[in-house]
């Protein structure tokens, strides 16, 4: 591609910024359009990355448009979708697709044939620790994976008001998890069963939300796994996974604020992990988002795609319909289907 790759992104909030601006550190792009119901967050976007601010019909009709970045809230995201697969755009959305299998599954259909043009926004496929503890699964150093452990929390909990217009614990945040598993181990979960509650600040059920979550899978090769979900832990930003097999266990650890140690008489003193999501995964975001550039600029195939996010989607809804009738749930072998 010799000109310039044209991008119109959906959304001017905290994490279409990040995207935005690791977008445009690729000399091969071209910020053309920002799309956001807020004037003035949008126009300051727009002013940072050389863009302009337009409404959808202008971004959806002009077919110089390379790709569109859907960083805009999760409600919005099938809508943008569908319109896109209109056009020959190539398509960076954040996950989910939409909270509603159903809706996925009609969004999906407008991208038959093209899922691989559809980039999810599953960064942590990206984070180097996890890519290092990949390898060692793939390569069998820890010889056949019996279990894992995933614990994912928070560091703070949003305000209730914060929280009216989210998907859900399972639907927006342990929908990570759910992608990281079968990507590690390259298998699909089977059955789910989950336990949730609203520990943290019980006025959360007010709005139908939950904060905190136990999560256990049988994946399809026997696997067990277990997730922790929780929107608040005191010492910071806790992202932890250990995955134990036949011939020893393999581990990554939270990355602290600091690696100095202070070691005295009085103890051994360490710093807390990082205190949020753009600080533990800043480089993944980055590297993600390079690896779609290169995607659109080579016309090439994107991963994770829409295929993966359905996926995701569908354990996640399995994952809340078990919590509903406080039973397991068993995953059809076809990811779009499930035992309802």
């Amino acid at each position: 591609m010799t000109q310039k790759i044209r991008i119109c992104l959906f959304g001017a909030g905290e994490m279409a910024t990040i995207h935005a601006m690791n977008m445009i550190s690729d000399p091969r792009v071209s910020m053309a359009y920002v799309v956001d119901p807020s004037k003035e967050r949008a126009e300051a976007l727009a002013q940072a990355t050389g863009a302009r601010v337009v409404d959808l019909d202008t971004a959806f009709g002009d077919p110089t448009v390379d790709a569109y970045l859907i960083a805009s809230p999760p409600r919005t995201h099938a809508d943008y979708l569908e319109r896109a697969a209109a056009t020959r755009a190539y398509v960076f959305c954040e996950k989910p697709i939409d909270h509603d299998m159903g809706r996925i599954l009609t969004c999906m259909a407008a991208w038959k044939g093209r899922e691989g043009r559809v980039q999810l926004g599953f960064n942590r496929r990206f984070d180097h620790q996890f890519v290092t503890l990949k390898q060692a699964i793939a390569e069998g150093r820890i010889g056949k994976v019996e279990q894992v452990l995933v614990i994912s929390r928070d560091a703070e909990a949003p305000e209730v008001e914060g929280f009216i217009h989210s998907s859900g614990l399972l639907r927006e945040t342990a929908v990570h998890d759910f992608d990281l598993i079968r990507w590690l181990l390259e298998d699909e979960v089977a059955e789910v069963f989950v336990m949730g509650d609203a520990l943290i600040n019980p006025a959360y059920l007010t709005v139908g939300q939950i904060d905190t979550t136990t999560t256990a899978l049988r994946m399809a090769k026997g696997t067990h796994v277990t997730i922790l979900n929780s929107l608040r832990a005191a010492y910071g930003y806790d992202q932890r996974i250990e995955v134990l097999g036949t011939l020893g266990q393999a581990s990554v650890g939270n990355v602290p604020e600091s690696l100095v140690i202070l070691s005295t008489a009085a103890g051994i003193r360490g710093e807390k992990p990082l205190h949020n999501y753009h600080q533990r995964y800043a480089q993944a975001y980055r590297t993600e988002i390079l690896a779609f550039v290169q995607a659109v600029a080579s016309g090439g195939v994107t991963t994770p795609d829409a295929t993966d996010g359905l996926r995701a989607s569908a354990i996640a809804e399995a994952a809340n319909l078990s919590m509903e009738r406080r039973a397991s749930v068993t995953i059809m072998a076809d990811e779009a289907r499930r035992d309802l």
